[in-house]
């Protein structure tokens, strides 16, 4: 385990150096990435690799499915401009009711470790 933490260290590491100057550097830079991953970590089960793949594919669509169709459905209520600023906005609560719900019915997540 230490072998395996040791060696992604590294290579975040190395990634980090390489792409430094390449990219601005900013504090909140993997905030867009970190929280809808917290987010499988937890539909999908603390310690499950099967779980964390299910979930991201749930996740995904989700948040895709959201983003393509809900501004189109806002719009019979609301005006073009607010519709399409909405949609995406919804479709990440979508994510994170989608959550909500699998830790109501299932709290350790689809795929628990220890089953």
């Amino acid at each position: 385990f230490n072998g395996v933490f040791l060696l992604g260290a590294a290579l975040a590491a190395l990634a980090g150096a390489l792409m430094g100057p390449i990219v601005a550097v900013q504090v909140g830079m993997g905030e867009q990435i970190l929280i809808p991953a917290l987010v499988v970590l937890v539909i999908g089960g603390i310690g499950s690799v099967r779980g964390a793949f299910v979930a991201a594919l749930l996740v995904g669509l989700v948040d895709t499915i959201g983003r393509a169709f809900l501004p189109m459905l806002l719009r019979a209520t609301l005006p073009p401009a607010t519709a399409a600023d909405l949609g995406p906005l919804f479709a990440e609560v979508a994510m994170y009711a989608l959550m909500v719900v699998v830790l109501i019915f299932r709290p350790s997540g689809l795929f628990s470790a220890r089953a």
